[in-house]
């Protein structure tokens, strides 16, 4: 019984090179966990093949050279899954089994790698994955013969581009014909949505900042303690609880660009907190609040400290008031997407949505560099949260007299925006007390269409009416992923804490201060009183 080890490394990112583990990097911690298989004799471990880009090929074939188990380093466009699969079944020889990587994960434990493959063959399994412990941890173990099938299947249609669960992806279009089984974690730490590896800037920050904790805790690398240290449930057991990796970089800009909009949400609290604070109502901010649009210019000059803090991350021009309502607005779009590891969001009441906007952002997309963050360049998601006019009217209103808002003014603002970013496109029903009734009928109009987002309701720290259909919280609190995650940018520059602080508790103003100062500042953030109220904690951004 013959066993290959398989390293994807198809992706054009950097990361996983850098020298920020003691002077090693994540591949080259790969490279040792192999060489770490390749002397347990129960894997008898075969040799191994790398899938990479041109790129990559000298630094792959320099860690090759390291191992102690011949590395064939296979070097091309593997990005496609019926790519990957081909490939990877013309090189695997009578290999019965393969260990498949990533060239980004520096902790994948030895010792649950065996444990993975020996529960594989335990229960005679074509595919075995583990489940419960953090992302990076363990790789996945699939006969060698069910890799010619799932080959076979990638031809019959398109199951885009390899992802962590390029096996398993192909799988489940069929899943009744495999066998599969799943190696559970002695305690389930998905909530925690942690990524141990150096796939982007978060996860390499977040791999580093363990490692250290790691290295400080037991002295030196050297250390006797130092390897039973880099286990998986003891990495994922420490992690939990530390900030530093909890929250790494930001992933999440949501930034108001305009203070307008037509200011008859019933659900939404900004139309009341605004005229408290302005004295008028946002729909005339236009003509009476001189800062009612974020200058071009100053956010032309955020963007790239962005990219260069995140470096990868979705950007919404959406937080308060109506993006489209901005005369620069496409000037915006365009900023964000010259920075390739930059998305953008837009949600919107879709009354500004014409023909010709579509068509000008379109163009702008098409002339963008390709994204290299995973999500598509551009989103759009157009606020429904009703079947009619009557429901909608109870829901967001009719605007005002020289901004009129109506369902069918939506529906066609989504018709449009999914037409020309189809599978980028959403219409978004929330969820309340007062439009439960058209939730059925709503899915089950939309379901087979694509692009739908059922949203739970924010009272916003109890500031508005108990409208919540049902407590989706977790029984136990979690870190708040906002406070992880999410940069909140007002008009004007201040950052609040979150979104849920609509215009107090500022931490700093970003035309004044670093994002990264900033965003540091926020690493000491106070967990407020009113956050214990707070019903949006366990929600997620991307």
């Amino acid at each position: 019984m013959k066993t290959l080890v398989s390293v994807y490394a198809g992706s054009p990112k950097n990361y996983a090179f850098e020298p920020v583990f003691n002077g090693q990097s994540a591949f080259a911690r790969v490279v040792e966990w192999i060489n770490y298989l390749s002397t347990q004799p129960e894997l008898q471990l075969h040799g191994g093949v790398i899938f990479t880009i041109p790129e990559y090929k000298d630094v792959m074939e320099e860690g090759a050279k390291q191992c102690q188990v011949p590395l064939t380093v296979l070097t091309g466009d593997f990005t496609s899954v019926s790519s990957f699969l081909a490939a990877l079944d013309s090189h695997k020889g009578d290999c019965t089994s393969i260990i498949h990587s990533r060239y980004s994960c520096p902790f994948y434990d030895g010792q649950l790698t065996k444990e993975l493959f020996n529960f594989h063959h335990k229960y005679a399994a074509e595919y075995t994955f583990a489940e419960g412990w953090p992302e990076g941890l363990a790789p996945v173990v699939v006969n060698g013969s069910t890799v010619s099938i799932l080959k076979t299947l990638s031809e019959t249609k398109d199951f885009g581009s390899v992802g962590r669960d390029v096996f398993f992806d192909v799988i489940r279009s069929d899943i009744n014909s495999f066998e599969v089984e799943t190696l559970m974690a002695p305690e389930d730490m998905r909530q925690y949505r942690l990524d141990f590896s150096c796939h982007s800037k978060e996860g390499q920050v977040a791999c580093a900042k363990l490692f250290q904790a790691i290295l400080e805790d037991v002295g030196s690398a050297e250390s006797p303690e130092f390897a039973h240290a880099l286990t998986a449930n003891n990495l994922a057991s420490k992690a939990i609880f530390m900030p530093s990796v909890l929250r790494t970089v930001p992933a999440f800009y949501n930034v108001q660009i305009s203070a307008a909009c037509p200011g008859t949400c019933s659900y939404c609290p900004y139309p009341k907190a605004y005229e408290t604070a302005f004295h008028h109502s946002p729909s005339e901010a236009p003509e009476k609040n001189p800062q009612c649009f974020m200058k071009l210019e100053q956010f032309k000059a955020l963007v790239p400290a962005m990219a260069e803090l995140s470096g990868e991350a979705v950007v919404s021009l959406s937080l308060w008031g109506e993006p489209l309502a901005h005369p620069d607005f496409i000037g915006f779009v365009e900023a964000v997407l010259a920075q390739p590891g930059l998305s953008v969001l837009i949600e919107t009441d879709g009354s500004l949505v014409t023909e010709e906007l579509s068509q000008k952002i379109r163009s702008v997309v098409n002339s963008a560099p390709p994204r290299t963050n995973g999500h598509p360049p551009i989103m759009w998601i157009v606020s429904l949260d009703s079947q009619n006019q009557q429901m909608y009217q109870a829901m967001r209103g009719t605007g005002s007299e020289s901004w009129p808002i109506s369902h069918d003014k939506a529906q066609t603002a989504f018709q449009i925006l999914h037409r020309d970013f189809p599978g980028a496109s959403y219409v978004q029903f929330v969820r309340t007390k007062t439009n439960e009734e058209q939730l059925e009928d709503f899915y089950r109009s939309r379901k087979d269409c694509g692009g739908l987002i059922i949203q739970k309701y924010d009272n916003f720290l109890y500031c508005m009416p108990d409208l919540q259909v049902a407590d989706l919280s977790p029984v136990l609190r979690n870190p708040c992923w906002h406070q992880r995650r999410d940069l909140v940018i007002l008009v004007d520059g201040k950052v609040p804490l979150c979104r849920e602080f609509l215009f107090t508790e500022y931490y700093g103003n970003v035309f004044s201060q670093s994002l990264k100062e900033i965003w540091q500042n926020g690493q000491s953030m106070p967990f407020m009183d009113e956050c214990e109220q707070c019903d949006e904690y366990y929600t997620f951004n991307f």
